[in-house]
């Protein structure tokens, strides 16, 4: 049927509201993020005057000064380190255990999987007291072997369930031709079925990189203020060192948000891929 004149108008309006709406909510999420950039230029005087208004001129010396302090570099190489095992580590124990629970398929391994996801609907304030507890028995606390490790085992649940998703849309027939050419299970899993995981590991990768870049709880309880520190803990001492110099703490912010903001970028033709096969189907 043809569109009258005035359902192309209401239609066309229709549309123009929803364009003005994404507009609007792209000014205000970017918004903060823009004002944090210009005061980081800045110098303490001009952000007491504005701190929406435009620098007189780009002002390096606050990064210049970051860069020189040596608290803040060892504590962005540490968080490096810290994310980049913590990732690799969740990634490869997460792909293999989702890889055995969509091939195993029995009423137990079903009752595995439950139990890993209803930890995702426990607060961690629930057991955070019981965790430390532990984490201290085990000889786990200030140590950055601990810090990965837990970060690991709180950070399982949703990776796992990916994979096994993924995983379960597999066809097997690759899977049996790599075993009748003599592979077995573990070179089948690196050789074949990994490789084809890329979308989801992407994502899992993104995912758990970006909650352990800025996790602040679990690495003050588990850490404390051993040095060196993570980004996150880092900064809280770096308020105290620092206290009112906002121009300080907005290029800290900036640069601490680099990396990672890097590594997002990177990987996310794969993202949205990953979650929908992963998250989606099965």
């Amino acid at each position: 049927m043809m569109k009258t004149a005035g359902e192309s108008k209401k239609q066309g309006w229709r549309k123009v509201g929803l364009y003005a709406l994404v507009w609007l909510l792209a000014i205000l999420f970017f918004a903060p993020i823009v004002i944090v950039v210009l005061n980081s230029f800045k110098t303490k005087p001009e952000i007491m005057v504005s701190t929406i208004g435009l620098p007189e001129k780009l002002n390096f010396d606050n990064y210049i000064m970051i860069f020189t302090n040596n608290d803040f570099l060892s504590s962005l190489w540490f968080s490096l380190i810290v994310v980049a095992a913590t990732t690799t580590l969740t990634v490869v124990v997460s792909s293999l255990a989702g890889y055995a629970l969509a091939r195993w398929k029995s009423k137990f391994s079903s009752g595995i999987m439950l139990v890993f996801m209803t930890t995702l609907f426990v607060p961690f304030q629930v057991y955070m007291v019981a965790l430390i507890v532990i984490a201290r028995q085990l000889s786990l606390t200030g140590s950055p072997v601990g810090l990965v490790l837990i970060y690991i085992a709180l950070g399982m649940p949703v990776p796992i369930f990916l994979y096994r998703s993924y995983a379960a849309t597999m066809s097997k027939e690759i899977e049996e031709a790599a075993a009748i050419d003599g592979c077995s299970r573990i070179q089948m899993f690196f050789r074949v079925v990994f490789p084809l995981m890329k979308p989801i590991t992407a994502t899992v990768a993104v995912l758990n990189a970006l909650w352990a870049w800025g996790e602040f709880l679990v690495a003050f309880l588990v850490y404390g203020n051993h040095k060196p520190m993570t980004i996150p803990l880092s900064q809280q001492y770096f308020y105290g060192s620092y206290n009112q110099q906002w121009n300080l703490i907005m290029a800290g912010f900036v640069v601490s948000t680099i990396p990672i903001i890097i590594f997002y970028i990177l990987m996310q033709k794969h993202i949205v891929k990953g979650i929908a096969a992963g998250a989606v189907k099965g």
